[in-house]
């Protein structure tokens, strides 16, 4: 599965609010809503949170909001089960924060559209100081199931993660 379309222009999008310095991120502020229009309806934004470290759903776009079991703003990571430390999730937004590289990976999707069978997902670190990695934005695009006798099994080793580097 391709970067979905969506992804590609935030990518982009992210990558030219970059210095051409290592370890200068973009900060939230840095990102306009009407540089991206209805592209926000498919950006989630956390929090990270330092001290006990944890990750908080700040805004979740309408489009997203759709494909999860429900409405997680406000919610950390810990507080949600089967995605407090030591899960996949939380695994791959620790990396965001330790590394500063994008991150991008497919997974199979489980939630509420039986008709959807992988999600995609890029995550784009951000620092309100341009150097700490304090909000993680992450950009998700779901693909439809081709047939419906088609299954899915899910073995994480198998999934895909791509680091993409920072320019």
């Amino acid at each position: 599965m391709k970067m979905g379309d969506v992804q590609d222009e935030i990518l982009r999008y992210w990558l030219k609010l970059c210095p051409s310095t290592d370890g200068v991120y973009p900060s939230r502020k840095d990102i306009k809503v009407t540089d991206l229009r209805n592209r926000m309806a498919h950006i989630a934004i956390l929090d990270v949170e330092t001290d006990p470290l944890d990750f908080r759903y700040r805004l979740i776009g309408t489009r997203l909001r759709e494909f999860l079991h429900r409405d997680y703003t406000g919610q950390s990571l810990s507080e949600l089960e089967g995605k407090g430390p030591g899960s996949e999730i939380w695994t791959i937004f620790d990396r965001v924060r330790t590394s500063g590289d994008p991150l991008y990976c497919q997974v199979p999707y489980v939630g509420p559209k039986a008709d959807f069978k992988q999600a995609s997902t890029l995550y784009l670190p951000l620092a309100s100081d341009n150097n700490t990695i304090d909000k993680i934005m992450l950009v998700a695009h779901f693909q439809r199931i081709e047939t419906k006798e088609q299954s899915f099994d899910f073995d994480w080793m198998k999934s895909r993660i791509y680091s993409i580097p920072a320019v």
